[in-house]
């Protein structure tokens, strides 16, 4: 029995020497630091149903753990296939997790819309060409121009300023792509209403995106992972 668990301990140690491990990439850690949620603005983020996001913040991420967990994930079945059974990420997870909703409306819409009116509306300014990228919008300059809202500002700019703050958010912490240097406006409209928004099924969405990322994470020759890697943490 001794010499069975020697040759099982130095298997393991010869397996993640071999291994390779996944990079997470992970964007909240940066988005939090560079991006001061002002007070003013806690009302509007609270209404919005992402202020238990926000109040996660970053948690270091164990790498190799993540990559013991996605070795172990069976696209078939979506479960991590361990010693002991299987087990999965469930909706009730993100619940309490992130505390999102998990039922309401969907998270769908459309491509086709002109990105610069569509912040003009929402957000009050039109950036730069160069600032955008297809459908997606530079997270550098979406920080440079909200990141410190003016003293005196109306309730109309204040929401803004907090719609501005939610894509970040959004972008960081929960679809997170591989970058981090853009963050995609298609969520942007589902910000329009700030209390209808809280009324859309985000949790799903959160989970759905990280299903597919650990089926595209567990082929041979990934080399990393993104979405919301938080929860796997956890």
């Amino acid at each position: 029995m001794e010499n069975f668990v020697v040759y099982y301990l130095i298997d393991i140690f010869v397996f993640l020497q071999l291994a390779s491990v996944l990079t997470c990439r992970q964007h909240v850690s940066r988005f939090m630091r560079e991006w001061e949620m002002d007070s003013r603005l806690r009302p509007y983020i609270i209404r919005s149903g992402f202020y238990d996001v926000y109040r996660i913040g970053h948690i270091t991420l164990d790498w190799g753990l993540i990559t013991s967990l996605v070795e172990r994930w069976r696209p078939e079945t979506h479960t991590f296939h361990l010693p002991v059974g299987e087990m999965t990420i469930t909706l009730q997870d993100v619940a309490v997790i992130l505390g999102l909703r998990i039922h309401g409306l969907p998270i769908t819409g459309t491509c086709d819309i002109d990105w610069s009116l569509l912040c003009y509306e929402l957000l009050g300014v039109t950036p730069p060409i160069s600032e955008i990228r297809g459908s997606a919008i530079s997270t550098r300059w979406l920080c440079h121009q909200f990141s410190r809202p003016p003293v005196d500002l109306d309730d109309a700019t204040l929401e803004r300023y907090a719609r501005a703050f939610i894509l970040g958010l959004i972008g960081s912490a929960l679809f997170t792509d591989k970058k981090g240097t853009h963050i995609h406006m298609c969520y942007l409209p589902l910000l329009r209403d700030l209390t209808q928004t809280s009324m859309y099924s985000w949790g799903s969405a959160v989970l759905a995106h990280l299903y597919r990322e650990l089926c595209r994470a567990s082929l041979d020759g990934a080399t990393d992972i993104a979405r919301c890697v938080t929860l796997l943490q956890v």
